[in-house]
This record gives structure tokens, C-alpha cells and sequence, in this order.
């Protein structure tokens, strides 16, 4: 056999690649979708806490389309327009679709709707103080439920559609809005009696937007109706079906391998979970963190004592954790029967009686053997509104070997512009190593805990004596310029994204070498098991 020449060789292989793209770019026309279609545009409307532009992920419903297009090689884009707009451009065909949609079938000539997932519960939310409840179960009788109401007003979103029976209920007096936010605050106003609206979009609503409001305002319960989420797709798109019968697929693979029931978890949209006959269930919303997870461990001590009792732990996000708990109680939904909250929470929750006081705590509890500071800080008017776990204060860590690495030392009581050039020093991105972390994740446990800190450490404070805001001063301006400084200059690339919980992971791994943080987080930094040494 003789040897192929060089420049044949070129050729061949040339000719190969050539005719290898003409195969994939055939496959793609004869399959009606081309290459440049790999991306898919989408349409939605602010629909907190399901989807939203300032939620992490972008919420529920956008992280849940994305992982499921992403599987089948599709890249997603999702546009925010009003509500209305967001469906005229999905039938119109400039867009691909439009979600979250309800299966709406008078729009079956123009969309064609997904397999259905976990979406909203609409009702009616109210004054506390006007005295309303439900004649009959809407569940059981909705339009009985209707009738008993019609001489009340309705706050209802332009566009939005409850369900057939009460969309064309003619006889209830019905108020059209913009947005459900005027709603909210047409019904504080007194110029509505009801805004029929989704229940946890109500919550995060006024706990964003009208954080006055919270625990004046009340969801009746049950829901009017509770919905599942599609998306519409549009039939003016070419692969409209395609594209559906990839989603629907897709949809099906979450379902099955927990996937879908762990994005709703990580954003605090659980569903009711049945209880074990003859068992009361507390449930417990914590803060995803190892030290938390040990109380777990050893709460089944509690559970073996008191056979009758069953806890069921929610863990979430710190950011996550906050917004759920407050949303809670703006509704007065009751879904959290013991919460995780701050010292900076507790007297002001309890002064708002949103808590009970610990007032008949049992005799083994020595509430002596707490820290005074902390005592008083989780009291109001010297009653207690929440029991200690850890206190902690912040420090400085940094790791050895890169200090020695970079033959520097920490001296006992560093100032920050020592800090500032410590970082610099054994700054070294191109071996996956950077200067410093400290909490960049937006949230007031996150990047808000350092940044109160180093504000109080340059003088500056939130208000002055009169109460008026001191934010705009030289104090706070220094403070920030040097977040912004140490960061730009030695922080992670992720460092938006990184808070406590990243920072320590980084730290531990040996990426950071300094990490400005909360005490509590030594015990694992120290434990061999979890840091290199």
C-alpha cells in the first residue's frame, strides 16, 4: 500500500469536514429547524415569585425552561414586557411563546400549550378588617361562592385570566388594572374590597414594595382556583410543535429524577406534603447550612420523646429564607410553624406580634447561660421572641500557606489598607487563587452584614439622631469605595454570586486567601475534613 502524500492527505480530510457540515445542515432544513434557530425567544410578564428579573435564577419558572430547553441544545431568551403585550406578541408570532399561560382554549387558534407544571393559587386577598368569608367551599361550588360576593368589588390585572367561570362572570363588579401592585394599593386605599390575585404573588409583593402592609392584609383561604403553568406556543412559528413535543419531553425526565421538585424547593415553592395520621407536623423554615443540619440530626431525639410530633424542615437559601418567612406572614398564610430568624429581626417582629414570647421555657433551660447582649437582643420589652442556636460576631481568616507562599505575615490587629495589600500580595488568578472574598451576593445577611461593618469602621452610620437617612456622606462614600476597590482588584470573578456559604467553600478550597466573615463559620474551616490543608 503506498503512502498518501501531505498535501493529499489535506485534501481528504478538507473534503471530509466539508461534506460532514452538508450532512448537519440538510438534517436541520429536512427537520425544519436551522442552525441559527437554536436559540428560542419567549415572552413573559413580572409573575413574583414564580419569575421575576430580580430573582435568583430569574425564578422558578425561568430556571425550570432553561434546564429543560438546555437538553436538547436550545439556548433560551426571555424577555419581560406587561402582561398583555407578552401574549399579543405570542400570537402574533414575534415571538416563540409566551409563560407562564394557563391553558386557555379560546386561544387554541393562535397557541398551542405545554404540558402542564406546578403553577399559582388565585383568590381573593383583603383587609384584615373586613369581616368576609366564603358561604360555600369555591372548591366544592365556585359559583355559589361568586354569587354570595357580587355586591363586593374586584381588583383584577387587564389581561389576566382567573378561569372561565369567573372571567365571564358579568354580574360581579369587576375593577381592571396594570398591575397587581395598584391592586394592593387600591385595597389599602379603601377603593376596592378584593384583589383576586395569586397568593405568594401578593406576598412578595408587599413584602418588596409595601413592607407597611405586611400583616394588615390577609388571603382567604382556600384559593378561588388553583392553576397549572404551560407555555404558550406560538402556532406562527415554524417548529412551534417541535418545540413543544422537546419541552413536554423534557418536562416528563424532571418530573421523574426529582429535578423539578428540587427547583421548587430551592426557591421556597413547596408543596403541601400529606401528614402522617395521628401525628402533628411542625414545620421549620432554616437556613441551608451545615450547622443547621446537625440540629436535624439530633432533633430525632425530640421526635423518638414525643411520638405524636413530626418535623418537617425546610432548608433554603438565606436570601430565599427571608423572602418566604416574610411572605408568610403578609398573608397570614401559616405555613411556617417555627422560623430561623436574626437578632435584627426578633425584637421587631415580636413588637409587631408577629411571634410568640418563650414565657413558661422549661427549668433545664438556663436562660442565665446566654449571653446577656444576645438575650436583649432577641427581646422586646423583656419578653424573648426566639432562643439562641449560635451568636456570632465577625473575623478576619486567612490561610498560612499562602501567606508564607508569599512571604508575608498577619500581625494581631490588621487594618484594612493592611488588609487591602495583604490580598494583593497573594493574589494570583492565573493559578485559580485570589486575594480575597468577602460577600458580594446581594441581601441584607449577605453582602448588607459586611458592608454595615466596614461603614461603622470608617464613622459612618444609617441615620442620625434625628432618624434621618446618613447614607449620603463622606463616611459611607470611603466605606464603599473601598468594597468596590478590594473587590475589583482581588476578588473571585464570581464575586456577585458569592456569599458566606461560596466564600467559605472558595476559602476552604484554597482559592481565597483571605476571608472576612462570620465567627461561626471556624469550626468547619478548622475541621480537616473540609479544608486542605
Amino acid at each position: 500500500m503506498k503512502r498518501m502524500s501531505l498535501k493529499f492527505m489535506k485534501k481528504y480530510f478538507i473534503n471530509q469536514i466539508r461534506t460532514f457540515i452538508l450532512v448537519i445542515i440538510l438534517f436541520n432544513l429536512l427537520s425544519g429547524v436551522s442552525i441559527s434557530s437554536k436559540k428560542i425567544h419567549l415572552a413573559t410578564s413580572e409573575r413574583e415569585p414564580y419569575i421575576g428579573s430580580n430573582l435568583p435564577n430569574k425564578g422558578y419558572v425561568h430556571e425550570l425552561v432553561t434546564k429543560v430547553f438546555s437538553k436538547v441544545g436550545y439556548e433560551v431568551e426571555i424577555k419581560f414586557y406587561p402582561l398583555a403585550r407578552a401574549k399579543n406578541l405570542s400570537k402574533f408570532g414575534e415571538v416563540d411563546g409566551f409563560l407562564p399561560s394557563y391553558n386557555d382554549k379560546s386561544m387554541e387558534k393562535f397557541l398551542v400549550f405545554s404540558a402542564p407544571f406546578p403553577g399559582d393559587n388565585i383568590g381573593l386577598l383583603k383587609k384584615k378588617s373586613l369581616s368576609v368569608s366564603y358561604s360555600v367551599d369555591p372548591r366544592e361550588n365556585l359559583s355559589k361562592t361568586l354569587e354570595a360576593l357580587q355586591n363586593y368589588e374586584f381588583g383584577i390585572v387587564r389581561g389576566a385570566s382567573v378561569c372561565q367561570y369567573f372571567d365571564q362572570a358579568n354580574f360581579l363588579k369587576k375593577q381592571f388594572v396594570t398591575t397587581d401592585l395598584q391592586n394592593i394599593d387600591k385595597i389599602e386605599a379603601g377603593r376596592m374590597d378584593f384583589a383576586v390575585i395569586d397568593k405568594y404573588t401578593a406576598a412578595d409583593l408587599m413584602v418588596n414594595n409595601r413592607p407597611h402592609l405586611i400583616g394588615k392584609l390577609e388571603f382567604i383561604h382556600p384559593p378561588l382556583v388553583s392553576n397549572s403553568f404551560h407555555i404558550a406556543f406560538s402556532k406562527k412559528a415554524k417548529n412551534y410543535q417541535q418545540l413543544k413535543d422537546y419541552f413536554d419531553r423534557g418536562l416528563s425526565i424532571l418530573k421523574k429524577n426529582g429535578d423539578l421538585t428540587q427547583i421548587l424547593e430551592k426557591h421556597g415553592l413547596y408543596r403541601p406534603k400529606i401528614n402522617t395520621p395521628g401525628k402533628k407536623k411542625l414545620v421549620i423554615g432554616v437556613i441551608d447550612s451545615d450547622d443547621i443540619k446537625m440540629i436535624k440530626t439530633l432533633s430525632k431525639e425530640f421526635e423518638e420523646l414525643d411520638p405524636d410530633i413530626t418535623l418537617d424542615w425546610r432548608f433554603l437559601e438565606e436570601n430565599v429564607l427571608r423572602k418566604r418567612l416574610l411572605s408568610d406572614i403578609a398573608v397570614s398564610d401559616g405555613q411556617f410553624d417555627i422560623m430561623m430568624i436574626g437578632s435584627y429581626e426578633s425584637p421587631i417582629w415580636g413588637k409587631n406580634k408577629w411571634l410568640h414570647p418563650f414565657i413558661n421555657l422549661p427549668k433545664e433551660y438556663d436562660l442565665k447561660d446566654v449571653v446577656e447582649t444576645v438575650r436583649k437582643g432577641l427581646s422586646y420589652q423583656n419578653n424573648l421572641y426566639a432562643l439562641p442556636f449560635y451568636a456570632e460576631s465577625t473575623m478576619t481568616f486567612y490561610r498560612k500557606d499562602l501567606f508564607e507562599k508569599a512571604g508575608i505575615k498577619m500581625p494581631a490587629n490588621p487594618t484594612y489598607h493592611e488588609i487591602m495589600k495583604f490580598a494583593g500580595a497573594v493574589h494570583d488568578p492565573d493559578n485559580g487563587i485570589y486575594g480575597i472574598g468577602l460577600r458580594g451576593k446581594p441581601g441584607w445577611g449577605q453582602n448588607m452584614a459586611f458592608i454595615s461593618i466596614l461603614v461603622h469602621t470608617y464613622g459612618g452610620r444609617w441615620f442620625d439622631e434625628n432618624w434621618k437617612p446618613a447614607i449620603n456622606t463622606k463616611e459611607w462614600k470611603n466605606a464603599l469605595n473601598y468594597y468596590k476597590e478590594i473587590m475589583d482588584k482581588y476578588g473571585h470573578p464570581n464575586k456577585v454570586d458569592n456569599g458566606w456559604y461560596e466564600n467559605q467553600k472558595l476559602f476552604a478550597d484554597g482559592h481565597l486567601g483571605i476571608i472576612v466573615d462570620a465567627t461561626s463559620l471556624a469550626g468547619r474551616l478548622f475541621n480537616p475534613k473540609f479544608s486542605i490543608k
